[in-house]
């Protein structure tokens, strides 16, 4: 009788976390004959007039009125690529979403990258409620989220998700969001893993090495051209990431870092305003 595929679900908040984090991963399993889906949620046009944080990132995505769009796409070559199964969940950026009185919620950088905010709680209530619907459906063995090193809004919401619906029910393993693991983005507020494990409430993970072929990760991550430029500069950048990367970890070839939670504590940074 033959393997039965285990089925693995990675939570992406933006549509290149998962991949830029663990794509060496994921075409591991789907090479074994596994069932990988990558579910992201930030995968929505914007609607209506931009906030002026957004206008700030749309000028430097330099990609039109409907970055999002493009961004789908290259997340669609990104999937077949790896072998794996994608999901869009439809939410918006932070640097979209607006209070009940159409006032942005996260005005700056500052608040962007300083944990979520009272007045995100119906969105991150909304992807709670998603993510119930995503498990009910996909059935997965084994689920990915992110640690949320980077205190993004975006990330933290999933966290927070996976925290509300996961923990207890499933089988969870967290991965260290790329680049932000290097400790050096985003340049204003950059924060090691260590620190981001005892902010998002992870603090008694246990670590796992994943040894993965780094020219895997990197032909992944080039098929997010949008993004490239803003975050590493241009390819090269790029490319030295990924090797200071596999350095970190003593790792010519590759490898990636998985942590399994171990007794989490609720998670920090929910402003009062």
């Amino acid at each position: 009788m033959g393997k039965v595929a285990t089925r693995h679900l990675f939570l992406s908040p933006h549509l290149d976390d998962a991949p830029f984090s663990c794509a060496g991963l994921i075409r591991k399993l789907t090479s074994a004959g596994d069932d990988v889906i990558i579910s992201t949620f930030i995968t929505a046009d914007a609607t209506g007039a931009l906030t002026p944080l957004a206008r700030r990132f749309h000028g430097a995505w330099n990609r039109g009125d409907h970055p999002y769009a493009i961004r789908r796409k290259e997340d669609l070559r990104v999937a077949e690529l790896l072998g794996a199964r994608y999901r869009h969940e439809g939410f918006l950026d932070a640097i979209y979403r607006k209070d009940d009185n159409g006032e942005p919620i996260y005005s700056d950088i500052p608040q962007l990258f300083a944990g979520l905010k009272l007045a995100d709680q119906k969105h991150v209530e909304a992807a709670t409620a998603r993510l119930g619907h995503i498990i009910a459906e996909e059935c997965p063995d084994i689920v990915y989220a992110p640690i949320g090193i980077s205190r993004h809004a975006d990330h933290l919401m999933v966290v927070a998700a996976a925290k509300d619906v996961c923990l207890g029910r499933q089988t969870l393993r967290l991965y260290e969001e790329f680049p932000y693991l290097l400790g050096k983005f985003p340049a204003e507020y950059p924060i090691t893993v260590e620190r981001g494990l005892e902010l998002s409430g992870w603090q008694q993970a246990v670590p796992e090495f994943i040894d993965v072929e780094l020219a895997a990760r990197i032909e992944a991550a080039r098929l997010y051209p949008s993004q490239i430029s803003e975050i590493f500069g241009n390819d090269a950048g790029l490319v030295e990431a990924m090797r200071r990367h596999a350095e970190r970890y003593e790792a010519r070839s590759g490898r990636e870092r998985l942590w399994t939670p171990r007794h989490p504590v609720p998670l920090e940074g929910i402003a009062d305003a």
